[in-house]
């Protein structure tokens, strides 16, 4: 009987998806990092939180790491030119450049969230193997020109790989610009 009602609370706890942050968990990361909405965040972005608010970083290297975790599924349009140079510290600029802002967020939560340079150059390795450049200068100025309304800045690899697979085919300029704005919208 007892085995029967652990595996139904079990059970019930797991079908009811995330869990919620503890008020602790919430305290500490907003002590950070207090414009991040804790509670918008997954149960992996909250261990990743407080992996970083609980490491030996700067404050500033704390609350930067923990705005990258959590703007992680909402990739930033734009980086700072800090953030960009934290990066090419690791990665070489014109890798960097062909990454998408998805990309960039990851390798980002990666600086932020490790310990070693060992540890960060690993992990941006094998963030590597899954990168799909983003588009080129040619590709964007093609892209623009058939869907001047398309936000360029926040593709994801999957988005990056069907715009360029359009835009290398025989169809017509009219076709491409439907195709387009539903690969972007």
């Amino acid at each position: 009987m007892k085995r029967f009602l652990a595996m139904t609370a079990l059970t019930s706890v797991l079908a009811t998806g995330a869990m919620a942050a503890t008020e602790e968990q919430t305290n500490l990361i907003n002590t950070y990092a207090p414009d991040v909405d804790v509670s918008m965040l997954t149960d992996d972005q909250v261990i990743q939180a407080m992996a970083v608010a609980n490491s030996g970083d700067s404050d500033t290297q704390k609350r930067q790491g923990i705005e990258t975790i959590a703007m992680r599924d909402a990739a930033p349009s734009t980086f700072s030119e800090e953030q960009m140079a934290q990066i090419e510290a690791y990665l070489p600029a014109d890798r960097v450049v062909m990454l998408t802002g998805e990309q960039r967020g990851d390798a980002l939560a990666i600086i932020n969230g490790a310990s070693t340079d060992d540890d960060i150059r690993a992990q941006l390795e094998a963030l590597g193997e899954d990168i799909t450049p983003a588009l080129t200068p040619a590709e964007i100025t093609r892209v623009e020109t058939l869907a001047p309304d398309a936000d360029l800045t926040v593709l994801t690899a999957e988005q990056v790989s069907k715009i360029r697979a359009l835009i290398y085919t025989d169809e017509n300029d009219a076709q491409l610009k439907g195709r387009l704005m539903d690969v972007v919208s």
